[in-house]
């Protein structure tokens, strides 16, 4: 191989790191805004075209390696070789500096040097602004080498940079060069900063497009620039290589051009941005694979440089800093869908969208003018053609409404028909018509000129009436008036005579009549008396009045005014007529008492039933009332009519024509000889000529009855009058003869056997000829047995059974069938067994049994007091059966008599014991079956109790005491309850029991009893002193005086001595006293409290006890009265004694029973609140005992203490009962002293001493009952103050739970809120519900309805056109039916999201299930009314009528359902609203959460569990299986219905069967057997 030199180059481009792809086009406002792709290496991966590449053939090169690059490193460059080669794909792929790879060129060997060149060219793929370009070399960077750039792939190639140590002599550019202000900056400079030998390896080259160029700096506004850093295509050309130039290369160094890679880029790399001229975040691969702009801003190309198809509305622009020129879409009104760019237009107008090919024959630039002849139609969209009539029209075109210039008479959009009251279409116009004003519309036949007449007007210029009409009115919409006369005669015209006058009704101070609702129910105001009555004359005229609400949600009806009378009624909306909608303020409404199908009153009624309506009109109903607490107004009522008097002439009044046999005005009258047909029509009635079966001449014309003779009665004195039998037809005057039966009685004569039968008997008589006592009678009407007997009822006292034959005997009337448990003559008192007053009205209250319990009877007889069922106790046997044993005595089952219970009066609370075992009711701490001592470990057994011993365990040898309370203690112990060290003692916590103090204590001890010794002595010698009984001399008393003051001396001198010994002692035990003294301050406080408690409780119990007592006492005393009113047996000598004694006794036992009921109550309470209070208190005492008392004890604390304030209280308001029990049984006592004082025959001295003895007991009882209300007031008071103590306890623990408390609190107001959006919503829902089964139901008659009048179509062709009327109408209903179920449907979808967002739905099936069953009812009774118009073919034209009237109503409620929807849907826009304020609140309480310092985190994991508890039971699926157990109930209910009917139906099918029994039954029966067996 020859040594050649070499040389190596490197080259490579930067890559950046690429940020997340965003969206950057549009702001938070969604506004355009500029956005550009991000940065990338547009270099990386990018297949790189060399002129030169080593390895084809294999070569040997060396690179240069050291300072000096006086060593070398030699490798083979192969093509073939995976390992070896160094192709251009090396330039641009992913390495790291562990595995370096780079492109090589051959050796100079090959002819790379000056003047032959390399070229390195990378094709990005379309335009890129190009910021920098990075190269990095593997060797030495060369001597010279340019950067070119082009702009599209055929265009030329501009340099971009030069780089070389001789710029002037490679590239004739000046070295170091720079750009100045004005100067191009789109030309390429020439620098030799990198073209230096140096560094030998890893030389960089780093070129900044922007760099040193004036308008970097305002890039947006430099087009120079912007096209400057634009680029398709890099070259980089490598022209001259740097070799050493000196030895120290050696001469074997092979030159060649490398480039090496470097972790995370190529070789070549460089920073670069899609172009998109500031329209597009990002660049992507299209179909094709090519790399192209995402264009936003209705841009479109490559490089989003051109603008969308229609959107050229201004030129395609860069976006800017401060605009993002966005390309706006052409304004074409919709019209057409291509435009182009018009600059002309755009100068002009701003807009330069030029829009071709309009539509709906349009023009303009923006399509926004019709052509010529053309209009636009009603909606502002496309342009009709004018189409004027040429005849007809003064030009052909119109106006911007397409209505065209009309010539005179002529009218329409296109001047195609006359005007109104115009004929004859010519050249020349049309011709006016020559019509009646009164009796036509003013219009006439468009040919002939015939005038159109009103309803009941005829004649070519209609001008005359219709025959049965009359009085041609022009303020008559029907022109003429129908004639009434009663429906005698057709022929009528107007009355002379007659005048027009007003009924009204004004109320005082002008604030009219006012109607207030409390309920839903419709409210109406009714008219008086003068409005009423016949009211005729008012046919045709006004009714008018002016009415307000209170608030404008008011829904009207079908139903607002309504008038009744002759059995007809009919109604109609306050807004018929064409009145307004009634509000806040007063209006007057107008009414026209008229038929005509112009003022709606519903049922659609004829001419002469409207007037017959008025004839006799009854009742005229005003609706005042809308809604719940609702209020209406009403005033100034008027009603027009006529009256014989002078003034405006009144022609709406008739004069008839009367037929023969009629007369007067109205032929309401018959002519004498003529009688109504029928006389329950009155006037109404035809008149007919006389008819008295000759038995009269003449008959009385305004009733019809004939003047009867011959004992013959009757309308036509058809019959023989009552007391007379015979045929009065045959005309003779012996036609009648009197009936053979007793005064008063008619007879008849039967057809078969011609025997004469009485009929119509006196009360309690039957028979041919009355002679017998009908069944329940007794007598003898004859005197067949004795002196005649009229008939008189059986007297059985109520109890028997009405429907029964025989009840009592028809002579003697002794009753024979008593029921209820009744016997005797007249079923008036109890059988045996049985006890209460057989005379009471109800039969509850009559005989009952006695049912005394065996185990508590004499003999166990089953007997009892008829009076008061008072059972012939055992002794000590207490109840009116003998069911329990007397207060304070047990053991029932024995069966002879109950025993005492002997419970010990100390040891027990009431002396009561239980009723089957004897046990006593022992006081606290008592034990034993008669309480009769102390339990163990408790002592002192007294009235109260025994105490417990507790003896500490520690310090005690047993837990049991002695009789005064002391415990046996253990060594070093003392105290009552050895609990506590005894002197020189003291407590150590490592070892049990009391520890002995060190022996230097015991000195101390024995000097310190040795002072208490001589301070005793001392305290002798005082006493003695001062209580001798000798005298004693002066010299004695000195002796003594001086002998007291040495002791006190030498005891002075001692305790000084042991002073100053003893002081370091002192000031350690007074640390430690110190100590001593705040724990037992702290103890003494806390046992204070737990006194206080105690204390409090004892006296809780104490009176509680003295209550018991008291309740004791009440109840003995009121088993005393009920004993001795039950020993009151009182032989009544009347019937009515026995009522009133019997209803004193059993209101004496009720009253008693229920003092004894409500004593038992209160004991009960009592007993509550004594346990309730022990169980506070022990549960005080455990607490404050304990040194970690928690504050979920003292709550427990809190709610036992509440509980026994609360029974306390209701322990008063009971104490408060049984005084007012008390102070009715004294009333009731004075009652009863004073009934039994009124009966004379009695002997009352034992009744009113008994009396007396109640009403004193009673009043004891009260004085007790207030003395124990006052005891338990104080008590009341007590607990008060405690109550107070407690909460300061429970402060500290309510203190660290105050956080999660506010946090609860403000759950539970969003809970609130949204319970109330929910409460709102299911309101909707429901409400929308029942609009939509509304609509239903209404669909379905009016499909019914069409189906009927499709039936009567076939088969009645006269009244085809009424059929097709109410079918269109039936359509229109059907229409509004679509819209208001759409509506409705919305609204209940509405409602529906509303409810799924408040978290709830209840309760609506119910309702739903009403209305369908009142559809499913309305739906077979028009059903069946159906059935009967196709039965009666001859009614169907009536018939048509009404379903017609039907069908406009229910048109008129779908109008206000459609309304009624609207409303529904505001209200769930309303409930959407608030649940959109709900969701705004919780997340205002979840942004204040968020800012919580301190939270409860248990409280706060708690309220988190119970929010998913309460999401676990809605998605659960619970509201659904509430609504399917809702819907299983109704079903249930309906079966059960269902199930009643046939039961019903069965009964009433048995009750006809026993009706047809009766009626074949004899009318004797002497064989009866007894309804009861006693």
């Amino acid at each position: 191989m020859r040594a050649t030199p070499r040389a190596l180059l490197a080259l490579s481009w930067l890559a950046l790191c690429a940020r997340a792809a965003m969206d950057e086009c549009a702001d938070e406002q969604q506004r355009a805004q500029r956005c550009m792709p991000e940065f990338v290496n547009a270099a990386f991966n990018v297949t790189v075209a060399a002129t030169n590449s080593c390895g084809a053939p294999p070569e040997e090169y060396c690179v240069q390696t050291g300072a000096t690059g006086v060593t070398k490193s030699c490798h083979i460059c192969d093509a073939r070789d995976p390992r070896n080669q160094h192709s251009a794909a090396y330039l641009t792929d992913y390495n790291n500096q562990q595995d370096t790879t780079w492109w090589q060129s051959q050796t100079m060997l090959a002819g790379v040097q000056y003047p032959a060149a390399i070229n390195l060219t990378l094709h990005l793929g379309k335009s890129f602004d190009i910021t920098y370009v990075r190269l990095k070399f593997h060797t030495s960077r060369p001597e010279s080498f340019a950067i070119y750039k082009r702009t599209s792939e055929a265009g030329p190639w501009v340099p971009y940079q030069y780089y070389s140590g001789s710029c002037k002599k490679t590239y004739r550019k000046p070295g170091r060069g720079f750009i100045r202000t004005g100067e191009d900056e789109q030309q390429a400079l020439c620098t030799d900063d990198f073209s230096d030998i140096s560094p030998l390896t890893g030389g960089n080259v780093a070129f900044s497009t922007l760099e040193g160029r004036p308008s970097a700096y305002n890039f947006d506004n430099s087009p120079v620039l912007q096209d400057w850093v634009t680029a398709t295509d890099i070259r980089v050309t490598l022209n001259r290589l740097n070799t050493c130039g000196s030895r120290s290369c050696g001469s074997e160094v092979l030159r060649s051009y490398s480039s090496p890679t470097h972790a995370g880029a190529g070789g070549k790399t460089g920073q670069a941005r899609c172009k998109c001229y500031g329209h597009a975040s990002e660049c992507v691969k299209d179909g094709g694979g090519r790399l192209v702009c995402d264009c936003k801003h209705n841009t479109e190309g490559d490089d989003c440089n051109v603008c969308k198809a229609f959107h050229n509305d201004r030129p395609w622009r860069r976006a800017g800093g401060e605009s993002a020129n966005h390309c706006l879409p052409c304004d074409c009104n919709g019209k057409s869908s291509e435009c182009f760019f018009d600059a002309e237009l755009y100068r002009a107008s701003g807009h330069g969208g030029h829009c071709t090919g309009c539509a709906d024959n349009t023009d303009g630039p923006n399509c926004e003018r019709c052509l010529d002849r053309h209009h636009r139609d009603g909606g502002g969209g496309r342009c009709l053609a004018c189409n004027c009539n040429t005849v007809g029209s003064q030009a052909p075109q119109c106006d911007p409404r397409g209505v065209c210039v009309c010539k005179p008479g002529v009218t329409g959009e296109k001047c195609d028909r006359c005007q109104a009251g115009f004929h004859s279409l010519t050249e020349a116009g049309c011709r006016p018509c020559s019509c009646s004003p009164s009796g036509s519309t003013q219009e006439c036949d468009v040919n002939s000129g015939q005038c159109r007449c009103k309803e009941h007007v005829e004649g070519f210029s209609c001008d005359r009436c219709q025959l049965g009409f009359f009085h041609l009115d022009p303020s008559n919409p029907q022109g003429c008036t129908a004639c009434f006369c009663f429906q005698h005669s057709s022929v009528c015209d107007s009355a002379e005579g007659f005048s027009a006058h007003a009924i009204s009704s004004s109320f005082s101070r002008g604030q009219g009549s006012v109607l207030i609702s409390d309920i839903t129910l419709p409210m109406y105001f009714i008219a008086p008396g003068r409005f009423l009555g016949d009211q005729l004359l008012s046919y045709g005229q006004n009714l008018t009045l002016r009415f307000r609400v209170d608030r404008r949600d008011t829904r009207l009806s079908a139903e607002d005014l309504v008038l009744e009378g002759a059995g007809l009624r009919v109604a109609v909306p306050l807004i018929a007529q064409g009145n307004a909608y009634p509000n806040e303020n007063a209006q007057t409404y107008v009414f026209r008492l008229h038929d005509s199908t112009d003022y709606p009153w519903r049922p659609s009624i004829s001419h002469p039933d409207f007037q017959k309506l008025l004839h006799n009109l009854t009742a005229i109903k005003i609706r005042g009332t809308y809604s719940e607490k609702s209020a209406g107004y009403l005033d100034d009522v008027s009603l027009v009519t006529a009256r014989r008097a002078p003034g405006e002439p009144a022609l709406w009044v008739e004069r008839c024509t009367c037929p023969q046999g009629y007369q007067g005005q109205h032929c309401e009258q018959c002519t004498l000889g003529y009688r109504r047909a029928r006389q329950e029509l009155g006037a109404f009635s035809a008149c007919e000529p006389c008819n008295c079966n000759g038995h009269s001449e003449a008959c009385n014309p305004a009733t019809g009855a004939c003047d009867c003779r011959d004992d013959t009665a009757g309308l036509s004195c058809e019959r023989c009058r009552d007391g007379f039998y015979g045929d009065a037809s045959r005309g003779s005057a012996a036609d009648c003869e009197p009936c053979p039966c007793p005064t008063g009685a008619t007879c008849a004569v039967v057809p078969t056997s011609k025997e004469v039968v009485c009929t119509n008997c006196p009360a309690g008589t039957t028979g041919k000829r009355c002679e017998l006592c009908d069944d329940g009678f007794f007598g003898d009407p004859l005197g067949r047995a004795g002196p005649v007997r009229a008939c008189r009822a059986c007297k059985c006292s109520d109890n028997i059974d009405p429907n029964a034959v025989g009840n009592c005997d028809r002579e003697t009337g002794e009753c024979l069938k008593c029921i209820q448990h009744t016997a005797g003559f007249f079923c008036d008192r109890c059988r045996d067994g049985f006890y209460g007053n057989a005379m009471a009205g109800s039969a509850n209250h009559k005989c009952s049994a006695c049912s005394c319990s065996p185990l508590g009877t004499v003999a166990q007889r089953p007997g009892c007091s008829q009076v008061t069922g008072q059972c012939e106790c055992l002794p000590n046997v207490a109840q009116r059966d003998c069911a329990a044993c007397q207060p304070g005595f047990f053991n029932l089952q024995s069966a002879s008599g109950c025993e005492r219970c002997n419970c010990n009066p100390i040891g027990s609370t009431n002396g009561q014991c239980d009723i089957t075992s004897g046990q006593c009711e022992c006081q606290p701490g008592v034990t034993g079956t008669h309480c009769e001592r102390c339990e163990v470990h408790f002592f002192g057994f007294s009235s109260s109790g025994c105490k417990p011993c507790d003896c500490d365990l520690e310090g005690s040898r047993a837990a049991q005491c002695q009789d005064d309370g002391r415990c046996e203690c253990l060594r070093g112990f003392v105290g009552a309850r050895c609990d506590m060290c005894e002197e020189n003692f003291f407590y150590n916590r490592s070892a049990p029991g009391c520890q002995q103090c060190p022996s230097c204590y015991s000195l101390v001890r024995d000097k310190v009893n040795q002072q208490r010794q001589k301070l005793q002595d001392l305290q002798t010698l005082i006493d003695q002193l001062g209580s001798g009984q000798d005298a004693v001399s002066d010299r004695a008393f000195e002796d003594r005086l001086k002998e007291a003051e040495k002791a006190i001396m030498e005891l002075l001198e001692e305790a000084q001595a042991s002073k100053d010994v003893d002081r370091g002692l002192l000031e350690r035990l007074s640390g430690i006293n110190s100590t001593l003294t705040t724990q037992w301050s702290r103890l003494q406080s806390v046992r204070g409290t737990v006194d206080a408690s105690g204390t409090q409780a004892d006296r809780a119990r104490l009176r509680v006890r003295d209550a018991e007592d008291l309740i004791d006492r009440a109840r003995q005393e009121l088993d005393k009265a009920k004993d001795a009113v039950g020993r009151v047996d009182i032989r009544p000598p009347s019937g009515a004694g026995t009522n009133n004694m019997t209803r004193l006794a059993e209101e004496a036992r009720a009253l008693a029973d229920r003092h004894k009921m409500e004593a038992d109550q209160i004991e009960k309470i009592s007993r509550d609140a004594n346990a309730t209070s022990s169980r506070a208190h022990d549960l005080l005492l455990a607490t404050l005992e304990g040194e970690s008392a928690t504050s979920q004890e003292i709550e427990q604390l809190n709610r036992k203490y509440n509980e026994a304030k609360q029974l306390a209280e209701s322990l008063e308001q009971q104490a408060h009962k049984v005084q007012a029990e008390a102070e009715e049984a004294g009333a009731r006592a004075v009652e009863t002293l004073a009934v039994l004082t009124g009966v004379p025959p009695l002997d009352t001295a034992a009744l009113e001493d008994e009396a007396g003895k109640i009403r004193k007991e009673a009043a004891d009882l009260d004085k007790l009952l207030d003395k124990t209300e006052r005891e338990y007031q104080d008590l009341r008071d007590d607990l008060r103050g405690k109550e107070h103590e407690v909460r300061r306890l429970l402060e500290k623990g309510r203190s660290e739970q105050q956080t999660a408390d506010q946090l609860l609190a403000r759950a539970d107001a969003a809970k609130a809120l949204a319970e109330e959006a929910a409460k709102k919503g299911r309101s909707t829902f429901k409400e929308a519900e029942s609009i939509l089964e509304d609509l239903r139901d209404f669909d379905k008659r009016v499909n019914d309805n069409k189906t009927a009048a499709e039936d009567a179509l076939k088969k009645i062709p006269a009244i085809n056109a009424t059929i097709t009327a109410a079918d269109q109408k039936t359509r229109q209903a059907e229409a509004s039916l679509g819209n208001a179920a759409a509506d409705a449907r919305e609204a209940k979808r509405k409602a529906e999201e509303a409810e799924k967002i408040a978290g709830g739905v209840q309760k609506g099936s119910a309702r739903t299930k009403q209305d369908a069953e009142a559809a499913l009812q309305d739906a077979g009774q028009l059903d069946r009314h159906v059935g009967a118009v196709m039965e009666q073919l001859d009614g169907a034209e009536r018939e048509l009528l009404r379903k017609k009237a039907e069908a406009d109503r229910d048109a008129t409620m779908a109008g206000m359902a459609a309304d009624n929807a609207k409303e529904a849907e505001d209200n769930a826009r309303k409930a959407k609203s608030a649940v959109k304020t709900v969701l705004t609140t919780i997340t205002v309480l979840l942004d204040q959460l968020g800012h919580i310092d301190t939270v409860d985190l248990r409280r706060l994991d708690q309220l988190v569990e119970a929010v998913r508890r309460a999401q676990g039971q809605v998605g659960g699926g619970q509201l659904d299986r509430k609504l399917r157990e809702l819907s299983d109930a109704a079903r249930t209910q309906e079966d059960l219905i269902t199930d009643y009917d046939r039961q019903i139906r069965e009964i009433r099918s048995d009750i006809a069967n026993l009706n047809d029994i009766k009626d074949t039954l004899p009318e004797g029966c002497f064989n009866t057997p007894s309804l009861e067996r006693p």
